[in-house]
């Protein structure tokens, strides 16, 4: 926006109070002020001085005062040539933006926080929830081996063995009794 300068950017401000945005630019009567609002292509001229607003121009700038704000009055505001609108064409994007904050009392901010814990505390008791179950289950079916649990009866110890490979108790060799040689009569020291 090399023609022009505004000043401030962005306001915030609250209802009913004044505010004050300045456009400096070598030709101020050929400029005038212009208010968009986000999300429309409805633009709207600010050129003659209302009760609601004044514009008054100086030798390097235009001075645009809102007495007393409202929620309409949230916008873009932007300073650029005149006749725009007759010529079908948009203002240049380097605008003020204008934001209306309303009152609030201790009680409001109170509830509000109320709410908002409230809600936190919720999602907190669900993220537990729906994480924990999900865990739980999946846990169970691990510990399961996949598959429902299986009755005692039905235990598979030598499953997939061979009778043949089995060893039973009559296989194992009787332990026998040797004895040493020095114990039968000889003894390691005699020669």
């Amino acid at each position: 926006c090399p023609l022009v300068h505004q000043h401030p950017r962005y306001m915030a401000a609250k209802k009913n109070m004044p505010v004050h945005f300045i456009c400096y630019s070598r030709e101020p009567e050929s400029m005038q002020w212009y208010k968009t609002v986000e999300d429309s292509d409805d633009v709207f001229e600010l050129d003659h001085n209302t009760s609601h607003y004044s514009i008054e121009r100086k030798d390097n700038f235009i001075n645009f005062t809102i007495f007393k704000i409202t929620y309409k009055d949230n916008g873009i505001y932007v300073c650029d040539s005149k006749n725009l609108t007759a010529e079908k064409k948009r203002p240049h994007s380097c605008g003020t933006e204008l934001r209306v904050m309303g009152h609030s009392n201790i009680q409001q901010i109170q509830s509000r926080n109320t709410l908002k814990d409230a809600i936190i505390i919720i999602q907190s008791i669900l993220l537990v929830v729906f994480i924990s179950v999900p865990m739980l289950l999946f846990l169970d079916k691990v510990s399961d081996g996949g598959e429902g649990k299986e009755s005692p009866e039905e235990d598979h110890t030598y499953e997939g063995l061979e009778v043949e490979q089995m060893a039973t108790y009559e296989d194992i060799t009787p332990f026998r009794d040797v004895k040493a040689k020095w114990t039968v009569g000889e003894h390691p020291g005699e020669e």
